[in-house]
């Protein structure tokens, strides 16, 4: 579904990713970890066209995703969370997902929000998303008003606005309680059954090994060991850049 072919990019010649390739499958989670400053979220940004790689290529079905915008990524089925919530906490909960609806264009549909404006079609998806994640009852209520927890709910719930066949989540359970983070491991089990593939930065490393059926570690803008979770943990290069 998603390839990544010989990727690169650098800032003021020092590589934050560097010459990094690797192939996501429909369907499966896999977790991305490694130390702080490995080049993980500037992967994420390039892949989804927040940063243009110096060189390499980026296909998603097998065209060439290098030089497309962040919205057109998005359209093309890629949805992406970030560390930040990128949620509009004076607007309500269910007024949050319906603006994550591209169908008619983005302002389109910001004015169609802001004006009251429902499509009978998109209020019921967003109702179903809500349910699905657990927040139908917040559905009125601003975002702002929602526990850190439910705000990466909230966000998940806008990703899937868009439809996404693969799900790119930085740090999906960091910084909630135990509780949450089953709840979100549980959700993300069932959009792998749902055929949805997800890709994921995350510390955490027992919730990674709960969910992920591969682990990918950066460490220095390189990979160093991609495998069966178990396997990889146990790899030398592995404990020396990240697990000691």
């Amino acid at each position: 579904m998603l390839e990544v072919s010989g990727v690169s990019k650098h800032f003021d010649g020092v590589f934050a990713v560097n010459d990094v390739t690797f192939s996501i499958s429909k369907g499966s989670i896999t977790a991305l970890i490694g130390p702080n400053g490995a080049g993980k979220t500037t992967l994420f940004n390039v892949i989804t066209g927040f940063l243009k790689p110096e060189s390499g290529v980026i296909r998603m079905d097998g065209r060439s995703l290098n030089g497309s915008e962040p919205y057109e990524i998005a359209v093309a089925g890629l949805g992406r969370t970030f560390q930040n919530l990128r949620l509009i906490k004076g607007l309500s909960v269910m007024e949050n997902v319906l603006l994550a609806f591209h169908e008619g264009g983005v302002f389109r549909s910001i004015l169609k929000a802001l004006r009251g404006i429902r499509r009978e079609e998109e209020t019921r998806k967003a109702a179903e998303l809500l349910d699905f994640v657990g927040l139908a009852e917040k559905a009125g209520d601003p975002a702002g008003d929602l526990s850190y927890g439910q705000q990466k709910l909230l966000s998940l719930a806008c990703c899937l606005a868009l439809e996404p066949r693969l799900l790119l989540l930085d740090e999906p359970v960091a910084g909630v309680n135990q509780e949450m983070i089953l709840r979100i491991l549980e959700l993300l089990g069932k959009l792998r059954d749902r055929g949805i593939a997800v890709f994921m930065i995350e510390h955490n490393l027992d919730a990674v090994m709960k969910i992920a059926e591969r682990l990918i570690v950066m460490d220095e803008g390189r990979i160093i060991a991609d495998g069966l979770p178990a396997v990889v943990k146990e790899d030398p290069a592995v404990i020396e850049a990240y697990l000691e």
